[in-house]
C-alpha cells in the first residue's frame, strides 16, 4: 500500500513514499500492540475485565450453592440408612461427580482472575486447552448417572415383580462404573 503525499511544490501527487509515511501506516496497523504504539486506554481495558469479573463473580455465587447442596445432600444420604437405596446410590455417585466439579470451577475461577485479568491469555493456549477436558468429563459423569437413573426407575416401575433380579448390586456397581468409564472416556475426546 502507498501513501501519496505532496513532494512537488506544486502540490502535486507522487508515489513517493517517505519515512514519515512509513512510520505512519505502522502505527495505524491493526497488527501491532497497543504497547508498541503507545495507543492503550485505562477505558479499552477495563472494558475486557469488567465481563471478566462479572463472570468469575457469578460462577462463584453458582459454586459455593453447588457445594453447600451437593454436600449437604451427600451428607444426608450418607447418615440416614433409609436412605440407602439402590437410586440414591446412584444420586450419590452423581453428587460426588457435581461435587468434583464444584472443586475444579473453584480453580477455574482463579485461573480466570489470573489470565484474564492480570495477563495475556494469548500466552496460556496450551494451558486452557488441557484444561477443557477436566470441565467436561464431569459434566458427561452427570449427565449418564441421569440416563442411569432413568433406566433404573423405568426398570423399578415397568417390571416391579423383576426389579430385585434385574437390578442386583452388582448391577448396581458395574452400571455406575461404566457410567464414570464412558464419562472419562468420552470427556477426554474432541
Amino acid at each position: 500500500m502507498l501513501l501519496y503525499t505532496p513532494s512537488q511544490s506544486d502540490g502535486t501527487m507522487t508515489d513517493e513514499v517517505t519515512s514519515e509515511s512509513l512510520d505512519l501506516y505502522a502505527s495505524s496497523s491493526i497488527n501491532m500492540t497497543t504497547a508498541d504504539t503507545g495507543t492503550a486506554s485505562l477505558m479499552g481495558r477495563l472494558s475486557l475485565v469488567n465481563p471478566v469479573i462479572v463472570r468469575v463473580s457469578i460462577l462463584f455465587t453458582m459454586t459455593v450453592c453447588n457445594l453447600g447442596g451437593n454436600g449437604f445432600t451427600l451428607m444426608t444420604i450418607r447418615l440416614t440408612p433409609r436412605l440407602w437405596t439402590k437410586t440414591n446410590f446412584i444420586l450419590a455417585s452423581m453428587l460426588v461427580a457435581n461435587i468434583i466439579f464444584g472443586v475444579l470451577t473453584f480453580y477455574y475461577i482463579s485461573f480466570m482472575l489470573i489470565i484474564y485479568v492480570f495477563n495475556n491469555p494469548c500466552h496460556y493456549n496450551v494451558l486452557v486447552t488441557a484444561n477443557a477436558p477436566l470441565f467436561k468429563i464431569f459434566t458427561y459423569v452427570s449427565i449418564y448417572h441421569l440416563i442411569l437413573v432413568s433406566i433404573e426407575r423405568y426398570v423399578a416401575i415397568a417390571h416391579p415383580l423383576k426389579y430385585d433380579t434385574k437390578f442386583t448390586d452388582r448391577t448396581l456397581k458395574w452400571a455406575i462404573a461404566a457410567t464414570w468409564a464412558a464419562g472419562i472416556i468420552l470427556g477426554m475426546t474432541w
